[in-house]
């Protein structure tokens, strides 16, 4: 007995006094992933302040959070959910939600599967990596995903966490581990707070005029092929991306995981452009070098290799290099995971295999072309498996291509932020500011208001969908009134418009998903149940389309529209 309490007395003293800083409020609590929408409490969305639970003090955080989209809170008997984890080449930087997988991915399965509830719910966020995903798994768990998507390896060294960032917590993988389980815990963060008042570190420096992130996060900047801290960043992915797919596997969620492809053929070394002048930059620059003539001489096999061995070589390591998609293999191989050649389906409309400009922005982020391509590739991947189902619809390619749900806004404003990340470190000596071009579009003048903070991302499409219905341009009025339905999913009015919209345009099938929500929302609407009724019987589905028009007349019992189709309906 004494033995006994004399092992257990120090658990019994530390736990006595976790609980008495709980109780006192000493302390705060992990920054959960999802909270309740302020709009509409039936929803949930991503915490915008999320990224400072990866930091000891907020202050420190980086301005950077995961778009906002609105999902139910109590998922839907029979609906499909889908969570999809990555950077910001998963969040579909620069242009937005509408050009990420998230994005991309749920307006494809909703055209292929009209009947289905679908939801695709992007947790990506700019600057974090394989820590970052392993954190949100139990969180997105909870959430009871039908499937998760996970697309991640660029920022492993450099990103938030990553073993060669200014914003890492701790000199070794393991310390960080155990910084992370550790964090919730008031007595580990009096602890900390002691530790930071008796060796007080440099106040994090206020960003200079025109810093990227990119400037900011790369402490290390030069990592060569094979150094110490390269193993350390590709033992790190390794060891959280098996850990992730683990905890996915042992609650039976499927997980498909991608291959990451980089901007290789237009991309000259980042170390070059910073000014390296170290042997490690060197190399890469000569790699590169040999490669542009191979490429010039037509050799497309020797052209293709030593690309891919130049951003490889590569020090200054924003760009995963090829090892990164040997672990994917492996991992998802060892793991139970599906693996999507993201990779391959780029290189395979890439001129001579090779990505490059034709497909991307700057160094990692895709052109519209290539967000597509990267979208495509999970979902014929999900649907091989039989997710969710056999596809109701067979929609082309070139139609769902055409349909991404990017606005002229969001295209413009990408453009805007690729000039600005181009015109600084590591891409230019001195930052300075862009200079826009003279607009020659509504939308275009629309998306430089966006780009100065003029106004709000709501309503500069709001502005541009009432520009389209005053001219009379009714694909691109449906087209943007659609991106705001699914924006704002619980407003009625415009899952009515949306819906009305697509009748107009001959596409009822896609209009019932809209007008469902407009009824479910507003029910007692009359012009909703219309409208409901309209592509209900557009689409065969007569029964349920002379309900509609029913619940109309029990609204309004003179509605001469309801009664005088309830009577053709008799008639037939």
């Amino acid at each position: 007995m004494f033995w006994l309490v004399l092992l257990l007395s120090p658990f019994v003293l530390l736990g006595g006094t976790e609980l008495a800083l709980r109780a006192a409020g000493y302390g705060r609590d992990v920054e959960p992933l999802f909270i309740p929408s302020p709009q509409q409490p039936d929803y949930l969305q991503a915490n915008p302040l999320v990224v400072r639970r990866f930091f000891t003090a907020p202050a420190q955080a980086p301005a950077v959070s995961i778009e906002t989209a609105f999902f139910r809170r109590d998922k839907a008997p029979g609906s499909f959910r889908v969570f999809v984890q990555g950077e910001s080449s998963a969040a579909g930087f620069p242009y937005g939600l509408g050009a990420a997988l998230a994005g991309v991915l749920d307006q494809r399965l909703e055209r292929a599967f009209p009947t289905r509830e679908i939801e695709v719910i992007s947790t990506a966020m700019a600057a974090v990596n394989s820590y970052a995903l392993l954190d949100f798994a139990d969180e997105i768990i909870a959430q009871q995903p039908d499937a998760v998507l996970v697309y991640v390896g660029h920022n492993e060294f450099l990103g938030i966490l990553g073993v060669g960032s200014t914003m890492r917590l701790a000199a070794t993988p393991a310390a960080t581990r155990a910084f992370l389980a550790a964090r919730d815990w008031r007595l580990f963060q009096l602890m900390s707070a002691l530790y930071a008042r008796m060796r007080p570190a440099a106040a994090p420096s206020a960003p200079r005029s025109g810093e990227s992130l990119m400037a900011r996060v790369a402490g290390e900047r030069s990592i060569p092929l094979e150094s110490t801290l390269y193993d350390a960043g590709v033992g790190q992915f390794e060891r959280n991306l098996g850990a992730l797919l683990d905890r996915y596997r042992a609650a039976d969620v499927p997980v498909f995981v991608g291959t990451v492809a980089s901007n290789e053929r237009d991309q000259p070394p980042l170390a070059v452009l910073a000014g390296d002048d170290s042997s490690a930059a060197g190399a890469a620059k000569t790699a590169y070098h040999a490669a542009q003539d191979a490429d010039a001489a037509g050799n497309v096999d020797a052209a293709r290799e030593g690309y891919a061995w130049a951003r490889d070589l590569d020090p200054l390591r924003f760009r995963a290099p090829s090892r990164f998609n040997e672990v994917v293999r492996e991992v998802a191989a060892k793991h139970g995971a599906t693996v999507v050649d993201v990779q391959g389906a780029l290189a395979g409309r890439a001129k001579n295999g090779i990505v490059g400009a034709d497909l991307m922005l700057e160094h990692v982020h895709p052109n519209l072309e290539g967000y597509f391509l990267l979208s495509e590739a999970y979902f014929e991947a999900m649907t091989a498996q039989g997710l969710p189902g056999t596809p109701e619809v067979d929609v082309s390619v070139a139609d769902a291509r055409a349909d991404m749900p990017v606005s002229a806004i969001d295209r413009y404003l990408g453009d805007y932020k690729v000039l600005r990340i181009l015109a600084g470190w590591p891409f230019a000596d001195r930052y300075s500011e862009p200079t826009l071009p003279d607009p020659a579009s509504e939308g275009e003048r629309i998306a430089q208001d966006l780009y100065h903070e003029r106004t709000s991302w709501p309503e500069a499409q709001e502005r541009l969908r009432q520009h389209y219905r005053s001219t009379g341009d009714a694909r691109g009025y449906a087209h943007v009134t659609r991106i705001l339905a699914d924006a704002f999913p619980f407003t009625g009015t415009l899952q009515f418009e949306t819906a009305a919209a697509l009748i107009e345009l001959g596409r009822p099938a896609e209009a019932v998903r809209y007008s469902a929500r407009s009824v479910s929302l507003e029910p007692r609407t009359v012009n909703h149940w219309l409208v409901h009724a309209h592509g209900l019987l557009l689409t065969g589905r007569k029964a349920e389309g002379r309900a509609a028009l029913e619940r109309a007349l029990a609204l309004e019992p003179g509605n001469a529209t309801a009664r005088s189709v309830l009577g053709q309906l008799g008639e037939g």
